[in-house]
């Protein structure tokens, strides 16, 4: 008889423990999380990583400081009103704020930015900070130039060269 009480009072727990957490679950809420994504205000009509050839500079151009610039075209397509956040740093490091280092001693590459969308106007370009642009219309159109400079006296030595620049681009 103790064997059959016993039973039915283990049967009886859990039927309450049961019906007791069954009951909790029921007091729980159902959070629903719902989003829409949607395309950036901009987008850049160039590709995201590109090779720029400088043509060959002789060391009588370089140790006369007058070598040509190299231009990239930094082309964007936004909505009205929208902003473009540029920040330009240095992959290799730098020599000054808008000089990058190269894989040959003594030698930089000087970088400049130009804003074409209307009237050329070429900016105060420092790298590693954050550069700006509203956008009035539906375009912005920039130009980033390079070139070759000896960053000491002594000229650098004759050879291939390469450098990298990072850029950073936020849309609002």
């Amino acid at each position: 008889m103790f064997a059959r009480v016993s039973l039915w009072v283990s049967l009886l727990s859990t039927a309450a423990l049961l019906f007791s957490s069954a009951s909790r679950a029921q007091d729980g809420a159902l959070i629903e999380v719902l989003g829409t994504l949607i395309k950036p205000p901009c987008t850049a009509n160039f590709p995201t990583s590109q090779n720029v050839d400088i043509p060959k500079t002789n060391l009588n151009s370089l140790n006369s400081d007058v070598t040509g610039w190299t231009d990239v075209s930094l082309d964007f397509q936004c909505i009205k009103g929208s902003q473009v956040h540029l920040r330009f740093s240095a992959g290799n490091g730098s020599f000054d704020s808008n000089t990058l280092r190269t894989t040959l001693d003594r030698l930089g590459l000087r970088t400049r930015l130009s804003d074409m969308t209307g009237t050329l106007k070429v900016l105060d370009l420092k790298l590693d900070e954050q550069l700006i642009f509203p956008v009035d219309g539906t375009r912005l159109k920039l130009q980033l130039s390079v070139r070759p400079v000896k960053t000491e006296q002594e000229l650098p030595a004759i050879g291939s060269y390469s450098s990298t620049l990072l850029m950073e681009m936020t849309y609002l």
